[in-house]
């Protein structure tokens, strides 16, 4: 696949969490046209923000389904952040090992398929949750996937 160069938009989220004008904000959402670099600035962001601020926590990366989610995001995230991190995969646990610079983090895979769904979340303590495609999702899910989060005065979902 080409690359080409990031976008305004794109660079914002990459570099959210540095930037004075978005200190405060709960969430950065992202809109727009199928191919336009969504996906791929919003995990990359999601990661860099995590591990620059974390060490030893625990975060989701959810989509509709884990098949999706792998195929969409899980399989192009080494691509994407090669050089920065290294990325494990638990595929038995759902599960990616993220480290670099000291910083070792859990990110836990999860599909919003269903209502039901929000089970497979429900009791985690979450530091933060990138969700792919969240507009699929039922509510109940996002809903509780966000009350899984520990607040702490600074952005924690992307």
């Amino acid at each position: 696949m080409q690359y080409g160069r990031f976008g305004q938009k794109q660079l914002i989220t990459l570099e959210w969490w540095q930037l004075p004008q978005y200190a405060g904000y709960d969430a950065l959402i992202c809109d727009g046209s199928i191919r336009s670099g969504k996906t791929l600035s919003m995990t990359a962001g999601f990661v860099m923000w995590s591990m620059t601020q974390f060490s030893g926590q625990n975060f989701a990366i959810c989509g509709k389904t884990i098949e999706s989610l792998r195929r969409n995001v899980i399989l192009q995230m080494s691509h994407w952040l090669e050089g920065l991190f290294k990325v494990e995969e638990r595929r038995s646990e759902n599960k990616l090992i993220i480290s670099a610079g000291g910083h070792t983090n859990s990110y836990f895979m999860f599909g919003g398929r269903d209502e039901s769904s929000y089970m497979l979340i429900q009791g985690m303590t979450l530091a933060g949750v990138l969700f792919d495609e969240v507009a699929l999702m039922p509510r109940s899910f996002v809903e509780q996937a966000l009350a899984t989060m520990q607040r702490s005065g600074q952005p924690l979902l992307v």
